[in-house]
Formats: structure tokens, sequence, C-alpha cells
């Protein structure tokens, strides 16, 4: 793109903002709906380009590049102060998910100008294909964002669908937003994959609080929501041990009386 001068052009190094990681929303693929909220009119040159730092490195991921860069100011009261509008610029896309750098930024500093960081940033690889959800991880290492949860579930991921079903279980959902807990537990033929797949395609699962919380906050109050297993057990598990096996992990995290847990 010839026109694409740096000196035209703002980085955004994107990280953990203390509540989501911006690589689960580029895996679920609302990363453009995510950035065009912002704090200040950060986006103040003719090109934006994203890059996303992949967690606990110093590398970062090609996102994409964007113009026609407006600011509109957000109602009172909402989160973030302006929204952005803009144009996801096309013929990238074969190193958008692939392309990673890395540098090493200076504290937390998010908006940069490209011609000045830009030439200190060194090409790390190419991956083979655009970054994606993984093949499950192992039970212990699950701790997925409920966006990734939700491509997980659409896509019938084979390894996460199998490993899912073969086990109940008494999993975590961590609500990183609100610095709340919710412990549930899993029984049947389906597993915790059947008892996952209501969060994905309801958000609350049919739990009081979290209804609350949709009411108080709309679609987006599942946003900073994050899943993980405590404990799994044989799917044939009796649901009178599974509910003790819960209300042990409940009483250990103290979720009924600071937690989302109304029972």
């Amino acid at each position: 793109m010839p026109d694409l001068d740096l000196k035209k052009s703002k980085l955004h190094l994107a990280g953990f903002n203390q509540v989501e990681e911006p690589i689960d929303q580029f895996i679920a693929g609302t990363f453009d709906t995510w950035q065009s909220y912002q704090n200040a009119k950060n986006f103040s040159r003719q090109y934006l380009i994203s890059l996303i730092q992949l967690p606990g490195t110093k590398r970062w991921l090609f996102a994409g590049v964007y113009d026609q860069l407006v600011p509109k100011a957000r109602p009172a009261g909402k989160k973030t102060k302006w929204e952005y509008s803009y144009r996801h610029i096309s013929g990238f896309e074969e190193l958008e998910g692939r392309l990673i750098l890395e540098y090493s930024r200076t504290g937390r500093q998010s908006y940069v100008y490209a011609d000045k960081v830009l030439p200190e940033m060194r090409v790390h690889s190419l991956r083979a294909k655009r970054l994606t959800v993984g093949d499950f991880p192992g039970f212990k290492a699950v701790d997925i964002s409920h966006g990734t949860l939700k491509v997980v579930v659409k896509e019938q991921i084979d390894s996460w669908k199998s490993a899912l079903r073969s086990v109940a279980g008494v999993y975590l959902i961590s609500d990183r937003e609100h610095r709340m807990l919710y412990v549930g537990s899993a029984t049947g033929d389906g597993g915790i994959w059947s008892r996952w797949e209501t969060y994905a395609r309801g958000g609350h699962g049919g739990n009081v609080r979290l209804k609350a919380l949709e009411k108080e906050k709309g679609s987006i109050f599942t946003n900073g929501f994050y899943f993980s297993i405590l404990e799994i057990a044989d799917k044939h598990t009796g649901e009178k041990q599974m509910l003790q096996l819960e209300d042990e992990w409940k009483r250990r995290l103290l979720t009924r009386d600071a937690g989302l847990n109304g029972n």
C-alpha cells in the first residue's frame, strides 16, 4: 500500500487492560469492535496499525490497518468516553493473525507514532496459519474468555468437545471486570461441554446473580468472564456427590458471601 506512510500512522499496542486480553478478542472475531472504544482521542493520525501483545511475551501479533478514523463522544456514564468508527483496510489478510513482531515497549505506552517505534521492531516469525483457537490444552490449563468459548461452541472444535464431554466436574467462572467468582458443576452424558454450551449461547446459564448482571449491563455483561476447571470426575458421578464437591469449592472460595453464587 504505497500511501501507508509511517509519518501518517499511529500504532496501537493492544495489551491486557486488567479485564480482557485483546488476543481473546482477536480469536473471537471481536477485536475491531473492542478496539473502537477508547478513553481519549488516541487515533490521531490518518492510519492506524494495530498490534496485539501475545500474553507474557515481548511479541506482537499484527491485527490489521485502519483508516477513516472518526471519534464520537459516548453518553455520560459509559465505561469509555469515545467510540471510533473506522474502516478495516483490505489487502493485508495474508499477514493478519500471522505476522509476529518483537518489541520491548516502555511501560504501558499503548498509542505511539509508527515512524518512531516501527524501526525498533524486528520480525520474529510468520505463522503458517492465522491464529485461531488452539487444540484443547488439558483440563488444568483451561482458562478461556467467554468470547473464545463462543467460538469453540460455534465451531464445535473437536478436541475441546471430546475432552469436555468426557468428564463431569466443578468449574469456575472468573468475572474479571467485577473481581468476582462463580462456582458451578456439571454431570450427565454431556459432561462439562453441555453445561458450558448454555453459557456460550445465553451467558448467564440460568444463574440468578448472573441474570441480574445481564439486566444491569446488557449484552456486554460477559465481557470479563473467563472459564476454568477446578476439579474433574467421571461423568457418571451422581448429582448428589457433584453438588457436595461444588459446595466445598463454594465454601473455599467464598463465592456465596463475596461472589456470584446465590445458593
